[in-house]
This record gives C-alpha cells, structure tokens and sequence, in this order.
C-alpha cells in the first residue's frame, strides 16, 4: 500500500503532529508500505526543504511563506508522481491558521484532483463544545466547525478518525461519523535498569525507596484550582493505605515549572523535584521507574495525550488530578481520576498489560485495517 501522510509542520520536537506522523509513518513502513511524508504550512522550515530515502524522496516540507497556491501545486504534483492509494491529512486547524478557520484550506483542497483515497484524521476539532466554554470560545467554534466541514466537504473522505471518544461525539452532533484511534506514546519503550534521570534524586529516597511511592509529572504541565488540594489528598492516600510517603516531580520542558513546584510544595508540604529537559530514551526510562504518572490533563480526552500515552507504554498507570468538564463513560482500570480511586495499592500494583494498547505499532494496525476494510467497503 502506498501512503501520502500531510500535516502541517515537521521541524522535530516542535509540532506533535509532525512527531506522530513521524513515528507512524516507520511503522507504516515496517508493516510494508510505501510512505510519503508532507509538511503543507511549516512554520519552522524557511525554504522547501526535501528528505530522501533510498536515493527517492519520501518526505518534503513546504515553508508557511510559501504561496498557498504553490505549496498546493506541489501537493498535486506529489499525488501524481507518488500515485498514493492513501492520503491521510493528520488535521489540526491552528497547524493551518492562526484561529484555526480553514477556510483556505477546504478552498485550495477544493481545487484540487486527487485520485486516491481520502482519510481524514482530526487531532483537534473546534471550540465551544464544552460546558465551560465561554460565548468568545462558541463564536469561534462556530467559525471553526464550519470550516472543517469544509474541509470534509472539500476532500469527500472515505474515512474519518479521531483520538478520543469525546471528539468522535462531538463530531457525530455535527453529522459527522468518526471512527477512533488513540494516540500512541511519544516516547519510546524504556529500560527501567537504567537510571540516569532516577539518579539525580536525593539520596535518602534512593536508599530508602520501599518507604516512598514515587509519582511524576511528564511534559507540560497545567495547574488548576484543585491542584493543590488533590496532591494533598494523594499523599494522604498513600499514608494511610500504604504507611509510605509521596515524592512528585516532573520530567521534561514546561514554562515556569520549578516556581510552580515550589509553591505546590510550600502548599502541600510533599517533597517535589523538577528534573529538567533528558533525551527521550532517558525519560522513557525514568517514567518505567516510576510507580505512578500524574496529569492535568481532564480523563475525557486522555486518548489524545502523548504524554499519558508514553507512561502507559512504560507500564506506568495515571493518576488524574482533575476534574472533568464533560461526562465520561469510558473505563481504563490504568487511567483515573484521583477522586474514583478506592485502592492506591491496587492501581498501582495493577497488570501492565494495558502497555501495548498505547505502542506506535498498536495504532499503525488500527490505520492499515481500517484502510483496507474502507476499500472493500
């Protein structure tokens, strides 16, 4: 099979699209197909910049300040010369447009003759779906689900996917059917043995670390109102239940992350470490050594988290410290609120079989059997 995988930019460890399409695009080729990779609107190349592979390029970026209408013409020439059964717009609307009304877009994909299959997958939809969302958020929602119809419209896709189940009903209330593939992890498969990140923690934990639960934050990181409250309550928890302490820190770049850790501790009085920005083999490893994962992130949109995803890969379950702004019917014994744990041994000490459900393979499968059952169809 030959696929055309287009997103919006591809400059490496900036755009989590690009990073995603990356990955999926060695699984692809693993599993035996052909793939082509395309930037349409990268804000970080200055110049078209091309990829080769086997002496054939197999990626190319178009620069944002390339005209639309010749970044497009390139896209046509490519459909042409690499004739792909798949194209497969990995869709995120700011990628595209700074508010993220894609008017253009379904405009110049409008124009365009594509003779191969269309897929579709939104990474992001609109504002305004949620119960919190302002008049500001619905007024450009509007704007923003009119214009990916648009691009709906424009591309007459055979299949549409999404990341999480709220999306996939949100898109159904707008008469669109989606089906939903999870993000997998943006971190690979760690070795917990090794322990470069682990190591630069105080030495009285390593010395005495069956008397801690070690919890860790990864990437960005959100606060919220009940934040404090809630690392409160887990270090509680796990006092009570376990007769240990908690120990929280957190790995990787967020803004402004060491004077939150140094407020949340004054507040709590739990003992929090940032540990700073590690090649990804080493956060890979540090989150296998971890006992727990925390996140900000709300549970109805825990599928479209990387972040999330690369504990789970590295059997590590999630705690969420949040409350959600949407009703959630899904069940993941490996990912939950704080509040709906009854058992903090038993989360923690629960089977990581789950692991696999969030792998790169995992979710090229998931692409490849949905691609070949479309075409029968």
């Amino acid at each position: 099979m030959k696929i055309l995988l287009v997103c919006g930019s591809l400059e490496p460890g900036r755009d989590g699209v690009g990073d995603y399409s990356r990955k999926l695009k060695l699984e692809f080729v693993k599993q035996g197909h052909q793939v082509f990779l395309l930037a349409l609107n990268d804000r970080y190349a200055n110049t078209l910049i091309e990829n080769a592979a086997h002496k054939e390029i197999s990626e190319i970026r178009l620069p944002a300040s390339m005209e639309a209408r010749e970044r497009f013409i390139k896209l046509h020439e490519i459909t042409e010369t690499f004739a792909p059964d798949w194209l497969s717009l990995q869709f995120v609307g700011y990628s595209f447009q700074k508010r993220a009304v894609v008017f253009d877009l379904a405009k110049q994909l409008k124009r365009l003759k594509i003779n191969a299959s269309v897929h579709i997958m939104f990474h992001e939809i609109w504002q305004g779906e949620s119960s919190d969302s302002t008049l500001k958020d619905k007024i450009i929602g509007f704007f923003q689900k009119r214009s990916a119809i648009a691009v709906i419209k424009a591309l007459k896709p055979k299949c549409i996917s999404t990341t999480n189940g709220y999306y996939q009903k949100s898109l159904l209330k707008a008469g669109i059917n989606a089906n939903k593939i999870p993000v997998f992890s943006n971190m690979p498969l760690g070795d917990c043995t090794r322990k470069r990140i682990y190591g630069q923690l105080p030495a009285d934990f390593r010395n005495n670390s069956t008397d801690y639960v070690l919890a860790s934050f990864f990437g960005g990181f959100h606060p919220h109102g009940l934040l404090e409250e809630r690392i409160r309550q887990l270090s509680v928890n796990v006092h009570d239940q376990l007769n240990k302490k908690l120990i929280v820190t957190h790995a990787g770049k967020s803004p402004a992350i060491k004077e939150q850790f140094a407020e949340l501790h004054e507040a709590t009085g739990v003992p929090m470490y940032v540990l700073g920005e590690w090649p990804e083999n080493d956060i890979a490893d540090y989150l296998g050594a971890c006992d727990v994962s925390l996140s900000n992130h709300p549970k109805v949109l825990f599928e479209k988290s990387g972040s999330i995803a690369a504990a789970l890969y590295n059997q590590c379950p999630v705690i969420i410290l949040r409350d959600g702004f949407a009703n959630d019917d899904q069940k993941r014994d490996e990912v939950e609120e704080l509040k709906y744990i009854n058992d903090i041994k038993k989360f923690i000490n629960q089977d990581t079989g789950f692991a696999e459900r969030y792998s790169p393979q995992n979710a090229a499968e998931q692409y490849s059997a949905m691609f070949k059952s479309s075409v029968k169809s």
